[in-house]
Formats: C-alpha cells, structure tokens, sequence
C-alpha cells in the first residue's frame, strides 16, 4: 500500500500547535522521521530567484528520491507547485508526496508514471485529517514508453548511468521546456530491472544531505545553470537551451 503526504500552508495543521506551511495529510501510520523528510523535500524555488508573481509561472517540479524506510529504501514521487493564496493572502504552494511498494512501481519507471492523469495529486481542501494506506491500481504497470523526444540525448543519459550509476548527469534546459519526457526516454533504454533505481528532479539547485539525484534537470539563467558542471559528477552535461 501506498503512502502519501500533503504539505500546504494552512491556518492549523496536523501537528499541534502547526500552522503556515505545514502537513495538512499524511497516510496513518507513517513514521514521524519520514514526515520530517518529506516536509524537508517540499521546497520550490529554484536559487536565485525570489518568491513573486514570477513564480506562479514555474512548471510543478517532479522527482523521484530513494529514502531509507524500515531498514528498506522506497521510491518517493514528489510533485510541488507554486500557486494561490494561502489562507493570510499570502503566495501558496502545495507539495504531494506519494511513497511506493515495489509492486506499485510501473515497469516503464518513475518518469513514466509521474506524467500519468491522477497519479500525483494537484489540490487540497478541507481540515487537516489522516489518510487511509492508498491501493494504487496496477493495471497499466506493464505499460512501456517509447521515445518521443531527441533519442541523441536519451541514449546519452542512459548509457551514463549504465557506465557508473553513482554518478550525476546534469541538463540545463530554457523556459517553456518540459524535461520529463526526456528522462522517461532515457528510461525507456534502460533495463526495466534498472529505471527505478535512477533518481532525479526537473528542478534541481542543490542536493539535500542523505540524498542521491542521479538527473539533475537544472533551469537555465539559475546560478546551479551556471555551474553545471560541478552537477554533473559523470562529465555529462546537455544543454538544451542551445535547440
């Protein structure tokens, strides 16, 4: 069964005495360690850039993390958006968080099932409760992507993971552009045994202590942009601003 959290700004949360950006839900049962973990990964704003109307234009950004849970590592699909008011007018987020079993992780990898419909939650409503464990269906786990986008740049990803999976790739791409659907190429051309162990953020700038973020998609005219290369501990970077 899957786990979930939802992390808002609230006037009360479910913590006592929580209020301002806060867990609103969380699935029953959850330890607090992995609460305080993923509250840790519900920020959105790319170094550099401060929190104005601006921000409201971002893509959400989506991720997949690996974290220790009950002396077992799980898959983390994350997706934070900025947008709204919060209850005090002020500029509002909302971070979804849903936490995997091994049976719930489609073959075709995280990238795949990030963009389905209905997978990762987009709204919040409602007084802060918790959540039943989520059955995820499993019907379309079977389902294999095909590469739609620059195959050059897929093949590139993949076969540098192949060659050291402890190493980093970065790619710096420009407003307007979705990374997604070159990651879930990239995964395609992988093993399906492989495209759950690679991790990544279509908006990275800085990794958190403990984590590892093998794709590091990394917003142009940001200060990570302009330091690509330190992201990039595998040598590769791709550039995308430059098609």
């Amino acid at each position: 069964m899957a786990w979930e959290l939802y992390y808002t700004s609230a006037p009360r949360g479910l913590r006592p005495g929580s209020r301002g950006f806060c867990t609103v839900a969380r699935t029953e049962g959850m330890p607090l360690a992995m609460v305080d973990r993923l509250e840790s990964l519900s920020g959105y704003q790319p170094a550099g850039m401060h929190a104005t109307s601006a921000t409201l234009n971002l893509p959400p950004l989506l991720a997949h993390w690996r974290l220790p849970t009950l002396g077992r590592p799980r898959s983390v699909l994350s997706r934070v958006a900025m947008g709204g008011s919060d209850y005090s007018g002020r500029l509002n987020k909302l971070a979804y968080h849903l936490m995997l079993e091994t049976s719930e992780q489609a073959s075709a990898g995280p990238a795949w099932m990030l963009a389905q419909p209905g997978i990762m939650k987009t709204a919040w409503e409602g007084e802060p409760h918790l959540l039943k464990p989520l059955k995820l269906s499993t019907g379309e786990t079977n389902v294999l992507s095909e590469p739609t986008t620059d195959n050059r740049h897929a093949r590139a990803l993949a076969d540098a993971f192949v060659a050291d999976a402890t190493k980093s790739a970065a790619i710096v791409y420009p407003a307007g552009v979705d990374p997604l659907p070159l990651l879930a190429d990239a995964l395609s051309l992988l093993e399906a045994r492989l495209r759950w162990q690679v991790t990544f953020s279509t908006s990275f700038h800085e990794l958190s202590a403990g984590l590892s973020c093998t794709w590091r998609c990394i917003p142009a005219g940001t200060p990570a942009a302009e330091d690509a290369s330190r992201h990039a501990t595998s040598g590769l970077v791709i550039d995308l601003t430059s098609h």
